[in-house]
This record gives structure tokens, C-alpha cells and sequence, in this order.
């Protein structure tokens, strides 16, 4: 069937290319006065053949060109002193706009006014411009975020709707942080610093094939001025107990040198609840488990960038992350004789973990920008160490009944274990546009080394004893060589397509020391991309989109060292995991700015999850990760963008799909097949004229389905967020209710060898959070003057 597909997807994009036609070009030259500017010289010059075509503005400073696809250099002249220059990509109708010069200056005083869409449909992508919305100034990227197109922020994790994960960028690199440090990462971007988020739901070729995920990518503006600015940050957090966290920001540019720097510190903790239930035959199983984790997190970004020459920049960055948690937890069974009705027994656990983790993530890259038509090579070079800690020990006593003054077993035990990570990887990307397509085409080299190491110690006797059989050694190493191509076309002035391949090669090695055991694998895949969009209109816009990805299983899930929570119950992952491959299918339609709706189907073959495993034999309790899961989806999604006053916006989205998972492994459902939902609505209110007051209420559900081979209940969750602009916008102050009603409580049903099983969480999502960011900076005084429109000038590209 995927083959099918991207076959059917080629024929489609295989139209003729080579179709050249007459373009109209035109716009309006006026004075600061907002008058015409009369007999001004207009001349395009092809930079292929440099020939040029001219003519002269009319009374009211208008003109219009029909011109040929191709590269155009554009002058505007009076009495022959250019008063505009700028460099073209003519492949559709322009609209230049209105071009306001100052005729007793140079090319130093160019202001074009025009205004870009909010939302704008690219091939593969939405583009939404954020620099003339409320929200642009006084806030941060991740507030941002959350009033963009078909993104979902809920208890700091943002995902895209209708993918299963997502990666951020910014100015397309990717940002490798954890969910906490990446949320703390986007509040220190300021909003005046942004000029666009692209929502890629189809990710093309040029990027990883790495997972079934979309991907945010934050572009921020060319600032051409010389500049400091910075920003502190600090912020008190109530959950079941409170947390706090503070930070700042730095940023410097003078001439060709530009530096920033984030660091930031929190320190605090909650106190997440586990259930679950497990029908054996003659006993039920119910588990709760009371937890108190502590984290202190810090990080810290250092990034220099240099420009060489015009045409080439260079930069560095390095950024780390120490993290210590400790997880204290009680956890409690209670073992219920369904023929007496009363308490056999009580297993009572109590376990201290405590886990340090230290991140280092190195990126060196080069930029060489070879010509005006936009042809760009680009080097990067990324390197991460990431080291991990953990020491683990419980003590498991079992009472008669729920007499807890009558022990009747006892087990202890502790659990050590160190992990090592490196990876590295080599990416060269080249932009290659002529003059009747677009190309990209690169390569990427990277390997990636684990080291794990877990030892076992018997602690019931008081003297710790070494158990070599619950304990392990494991390597595994990987490597990849990819390699990509795309091209787009400008169609017509309707017709836009794209199709892209990707070639990935990988080998893997996983050598378990302690079972003398080594598992190989090698495969060549390949992720072909496709796109097309039509426009017939200013209000309408219609695109097809198919993509091929795969997921492979992290490094824990592969090392086959057993992981001992109680006396009943442990993990241990599976050297023998491959990876998952998904083919996506999406129709999207836009409407103006308000609508948008996609159907999407995907397919996914050999994925894989932890499995719980309950032996109703022994009633022991194991979770190992398999594949087993063959997943086919069909879902719509709406999202609904208006204004419905001048101080109202709102942001609406519903989403439905219908899921099929087949199960290759008898101890699960062989088969479930349902519906599920997602409905979310955000009002954004201006509370007072002066646009220095606001207030946020969102509120979402979820309904009943089913999950791959799970039934999930209904849950919902409402969040409130005041925010105030004081001190002439340079001081922002926040407060921030989230789940309210404290009902993001989520309960799973699942199958186990015939035996039903629940589980339910609650991961102390309610809490008050109140924070304060003061921004503050100053512009530099420079002789040598710099275009100061150039963000302007861009907006006509």
C-alpha cells in the first residue's frame, strides 16, 4: 500500500516543469508625504543574461511589468541616483506594495510597506507571522507557540496534533532538551525577537526521518543593527508542595560579532499518584503508590557567531545541563480474596531513587551564502555527552492481611547504575535554486556509543551481597550515513509541488558483557516526501502531503539489564528491538485566515511500546518493550482562528480520528478498533486600551477511546493565565492557574494474558505559578549606517 501511494503521489508531481510564463510585477513609489513619485526609473535586470526591461512611474507613482520567471536584480532611480535596490525571485504575480523613499536621501532611507498574512500556506508548511499580532511584544516564544496553527501546549509539553511527537527549532537547528529545560529555553526568546513560526506537519527531506513527529521552527529576526539587550527572570510554583525557578538572558551584537547567553536554575518538587488494578482469577491486585519527587535543574546556552564576509558566517555553541531528582515513593498492595471479600495480604514498599544527570551538546557551523539567487552551502557539526547516575533501593515487606503489625516476608534490595552517551554528526546542506526550480541536496554522517552499566546488590540479610545475575553490562553502537534530495517547482500561478528522497543507512551493534551476547543489524531504507498545493484564490488554499518515517527505540529500551521495582515486579528492556517505519497521507484546506482542516491517514508496521506481561501463576509483574504494534489511523482535524472583537481573539481546534491496532503477541488484545477526540478552545482578552493587561482562559477535553491496544477514559482541564505589561513594557508579570479543577486524571485499560488491568496517574498537574521578566537593553550609536528596512524589504519576497 505505501508504494501505491508514493507512486500515485509521483505521477502527480511529474507534470511538466519547464513552464516558463509572463508575470505581472507591479506596486507604488511614494514620498514621506504619501504622494506619487512621478517619472521615477524602474529596470529589472535578469541576472542570467543581464538583460534588462524599464519603463517609468506614472502621475500617481504606480507601475506594472510583465516579466519571465527568473532572478531579477530591481533599481529604482531618479535623476540617476538609485533610491532602491533589491534582488528577486520572480515566480508568480507580485505585489511590491507601496515603496517609500525619501527623495533628499539615499538607499539608506527605503521603507516598503507592506504586510504580510498572519498565516500563510506554504508547499510544506504553515508559516505564521507573528510581527503585527498583540501577543508580538512584552512576551516570549512559548507563548507564542501556543497560539499557533494545530500546536497544543498542556502542562509544559508541546505536541502537534495528529502526531504522536515533535521536535522544536529555531532557525533550523534543532533544540535537544529535555521538556522542562526546553520550556525554560523559549521563555527566554523574546517575542520581539521572532518574526515567523513554520508548522511542519509533513517534515520533507531534507530533515531526519527520525519519528512519526512534526516540527516547530522558530525563525527569529536579521537584526541589523548593532545591539545589547537582556533579561532576568524568576517565578514561584505551588503545586502539592512549591518550586521556584530563576534566570536570565544576555544578547550582544556589534558589527560582524553577535553573542547571547541563557542560563537558569529551578529548584522544587510534586507529589505524582499511581494506581493500578489487576484481576487475577481468585485475587485482585490494587496497587497505589504515593510519590514525592525533588528536582533541581540547571542550564545553561552559550552561543558566538561571527561574520566573516557577507557572504560568510561561522558561530559555535555550547550548552549544559546538571540535573539531580530524587524520587522517594511509598507503594502499597493490597491483595483482595474475591471469594471472601477481605484482605489475604499487604505488600508494603517503600523506595528511595535518586538519579544526576549532566548534558553536554556542542554545535559548530559554517555558512557560506555564495551568490544573490539565493544558492547557499551550509556545514554543521553537533556532539552531545550525556552522563547518568542512578542508585535505587526499596524494601518490600509483606503483612498478614492489613495487619501492618504482622510481617510475614521481607525483601530488600539495591540497584546502582551509570550510563555514558556519545554522538556525534556531520551535516552538509546545500540550497541550490535556478532559474525554473528549487533544489536542496545534502549529507549526514553521524555515530552515536552507549555504555551502561547496572550492579545488584541483596540487602535482605543487612550486608549487601552482589547478585551477578540480576546485574549488567551493555555497549551499543550505532551508525548512519544519509543522504537527501529535493526539488520544488512553481507549477504555475496556481500550482506549487515538491518531491524529495531520503537514504538512510544504518548498522547497529548491541553487545550485552555480561550475557556474552552480540546482536547486529544493518539496513538501507528509503523516506521519499511529496507534496502539492494549489491556490486558486486569495482565500483558499489546498494541499496534499506524503511522507515515509521511521522510529527507532531509545538506548534504554534496548539494554536487556533487568530493572527490580518490588518483590513482584521489575522491567528490562530488549536487545533484540527494531525499529518502526509509519507512512503519512494529509489533505489540507485553508480559508482565508480563520479556517483550517485536514484529513490525515497513516500506517504504521512493527511499532513498539512496553508491554506489561501478569503471570496469573505466579502474579509477577513484568514490563519489557516489544514490537508487536500494527496501527492504522484515519483522523480530521479543524482548527478555527478569529477576532471575534478588537480586544478578542480566539483559537479553537477539534480533532477526531479512528484507530485499528493489530497485535502480534498472544498475551495481548489481538485486535481494538474505536474512535477517540480532542477539543481545545483559547480566549485571548485585552483588558484595557493601553494593550498592557490581559487574560487567557483555555479549556480542553479529551474523550473515551481507545490507544493502540488500550481503552482510555474521558478527561478535561481548564487553565487561567493574567498577564500584565508595567514599567513601559520592560517589566512582564504573569499568573498562571493550570487544571484548575484538577481533572487531568487519565485512567487506561488494558488486557494482560487474558487478565484486565487499569492504571491511573495523576501527576500533580495543578498548581499556581507567578512569574516576573524584566527585559532591558540599549541600541548602539554607529557612523557607518546599515539599510534599516531590510526586514521590510523581505516581507515582498
Amino acid at each position: 500500500m505505501p508504494q501505491k501511494i508514493f507512486i500515485t503521489m509521483v505521477a502527480l508531481f511529474l507534470f511538466p516543469l519547464l513552464c516558463f510564463s509572463q508575470r505581472e510585477v507591479e506596486g507604488k513609489i511614494i514620498d514621506y508625504d504619501n504622494t506619487g513619485v512621478e517619472l521615477a526609473e524602474i529596470i529589472f535586470t535578469n541576472t542570467d543574461t543581464m538583460t534588462q526591461i524599464y519603463d517609468v512611474s506614472d502621475a500617481e507613482g504606480n507601475f506594472l511589468f510583465h516579466i519571465k520567471d527568473g532572478s531579477y536584480l530591481l533599481e529604482i532611480k531618479i535623476f540617476g541616483r538609485i533610491y532602491f535596490s533589491k534582488n528577486l525571485e520572480i515566480k508568480s504575480n507580485l505585489q511590491l506594495g507601496n515603496i517609500v523613499i525619501n527623495t533628499s536621501t539615499g538607499l539608506d532611507e527605503i521603507i516598503i510597506q507592506v504586510q504580510k498574512k498572519q498565516i500563510e500556506k506554504k508547499v510544506d508548511r504553515l508559516v505564521f507571522n507573528v510581527e503585527n499580532i498583540a501577543q508580538s511584544s512584552g512576551t516570549d516564544a512559548l507563548e507564542l507557540i501556543k497560539i499557533a496553527p494545530r500546536i497544543k501546549v498542556q502542562n509544559d509539553q508541546i505536541s502537534m496534533i495528529g502526531k504522536s511527537t515533535m521536535s522544536v527549532m529555531v532557525d533550523d537547528r534543532l533544540i535537544q532538551l529535555s521538556s522542562g529545560d526546553l520550556v525554560s529555553y523559549l521563555r527566554s526568546i523574546r517575542s520581539e525577537d521572532i518574526q515567523s513560526i513554520e508548522v511542519i506537519t509533513n517534515p520533507p527531506s531534507k530533515y531526519s526521518a527520525e519519528g512519526n513527529s512534526g516540527i516547530i521552527n522558530i525563525i527569529t529576526k536579521k537584526k541589523k543593527e548593532d545591539f545589547w539587550n537582556a533579561s532576568l527572570q524568576t517565578g514561584y510554583k505551588q503545586t502539592t508542595y512549591p518550586g521556584g525557578r530563576v534566570g536570565a538572558s544576555f544578547n550582544y551584537k556589534k558589527n560582524n560579532f553577535a553573542l547571547n547567553l541563557n542560563t537558569g536554575y529551578y529548584d522544587g518538587s510534586n507529589a505524582p499518584v499511581d494506581r493500578s488494578v489487576i484481576n487475577y482469577t481468585d485475587i485482585v491486585w490494587d496497587e497505589s503508590n504515593k510519590r514525592h519527587d525533588f528536582t533541581k535543574q540547571f542550564s545553561t546556552n552559550l552561543g558566538v557567531d561571527y561574520r566573516i564576509s557577507e557572504k560568510i558566517s561561522t558561530g559555535i555553541s555550547y550548552r549544559y545541563n546538571p540535573n539531580r531528582m530524587e524520587l522517594r515513593s511509598q507503594l502499597r498492595s493490597n491483595l483482595l480474596n474475591l471469594h471472601t471479600s477481605t484482605i489475604d495480604s499487604t505488600i508494603v514498599t517503600p523506595s528511595s531513587q535518586l538519579n544526576n544527570t549532566k548534558l553536554h551538546t556542542l554545535n559548530y557551523h559554517f555558512i557560506f551564502e555564495m551568490d544573490t539567487l539565493g544558492r547557499k552551502l551550509s556545514f554543521d557539526f553537533d556532539y552531545f555527552n550525556y552522563n547518568s547516575s542512578s542508585n535505587r533501593n526499596f524494601t518490600s515487606t509483606t503483612y498478614n492481611a492489613s495487619d501492618l503489625t504482622d510481617p510475614i516476608d521481607l525483601y530488600s534490595a539495591d540497584n546502582k547504575g551509570e550510563q555514558e552517551i556519545d554522538n556525534y554528526s556531520f551535516n552538509m546542506d546545500m540550497e541550490h535554486p535556478i532559474g525554473w526550480a528549487e533544489f536542496n541536496y545534502g549529507v549526514r554522517l553521524s555515530g552515536i556509543n552507549t555504555d551502561s552499566g547496572f550492579n545488584y546488590f541483596d540487602l535482605t540479610s543487612g550486608i549487601p551481597v552482589f547478585d551477578p545475575l540480576q546485574s549488567s553490562e551493555f555497549n551499543y553502537k550505532e551508525h548512519t550515513q544519509a543522504g537527501y534530495f529535493s526539488t520544488q517547482k512553481k507549477l504555475s500561478e496556481k500550482w506549487e509541488a515538491k518531491i524529495g528522497v531520503r537514504l538512510e543507512n544504518t548498522q547497529t551493534r548491541g553487545n550485552s558483557i555480561t550475557l556474552d551476547q552480540t546482536n547486529k543489524l544493518n539496513y538501507t531504507k528509503l523516506f521519499p516526501t511529496a507534496y502539492i498545493n494549489y491556490v486558486p484564490g486569495e482565500n483558499n488554499s489546498f494541499s496534499l502531503s506524503y511522507s515515509r518515517r521511521i522510529s527507532r527505540p531509545n538506548f534504554k529500551m534496548l539494554n536487556p539489564f533487568r530493572w527490580i521495582a518490588s518483590a513482584y515486579s521489575y522491567s528490562e528492556g530488549n536487545p533484540y528491538l527494531q525499529p518502526a517505519f509509519t507512512d503519512n497521507v494529509e489533505f489540507e484546506y485553508m480559508y482565508k485566515e480563520n479556517l483550517i482542516s485536514s484529513i490525515y491517514f497513516s500506517y504504521t508496521n512493527n511499532d513498539f511500546e512496553e508491554l506489561l506481561i501478569v503471570n496469573p501463576e505466579t502474579n509477577i509483574q513484568q514490563i519489557i518493550p516489544k514490537n508487536f504494534i500494527v496501527n492504522k489511523t484515519i483522523g480530521f482535524n479543524q482548527t478555527y482562528i478569529f477576532k471575534p472583537l478588537t480586544w478578542w481573539n480566539l483559537n479553537a481546534f477539534f480533532t477526531t480520528y479512528y484507530s485499528h491496532t493489530d497485535s502480534k503477541v498472544p498475551v495481548t488484545l489481538q485486535y481494538l478498533k474505536g474512535w477517540n477526540g480532542d477539543i481545545s478552545i483559547s480566549n485571548d482578552l485585552n483588558l484595557n486600551s493601553k494593550k498592557t493587561l490581559f487574560f487567557n482562559i483555555r479549556y480542553s477535553y479529551t474523550t473515551k477511546g481507545v490507544d493502540n491496544l488500550d481503552y482510555n477514559s474521558a478527561f478535561d482541564q481548564l487553565n487561567l493565565t493574567f498577564k500584565g505589561l508595567f514599567l513601559e513594557n520592560k517589566l512582564v508579570a504573569s499568573l498562571h492557574f493550570n487544571d484548575v479543577l484538577s481533572s487531568n486524571r487519565i485512567t487506561y485499560t488494558s488486557y494482560s494474558n487474558g487478565l484486565k488491568t487499569t492504571s491511573r496517574s495523576y501527576y500533580d498537574t495543578r498548581y499556581l505559578l507567578f512569574s516576573l521578566t524584566y527585559n532591558f537593553g540599549k541600541k548602539f550609536n554607529t557612523i557607518n549606517r546599515e539599510i534599516k528596512n531590510q526586514e521590510e524589504q523581505q516581507r515582498i519576497n
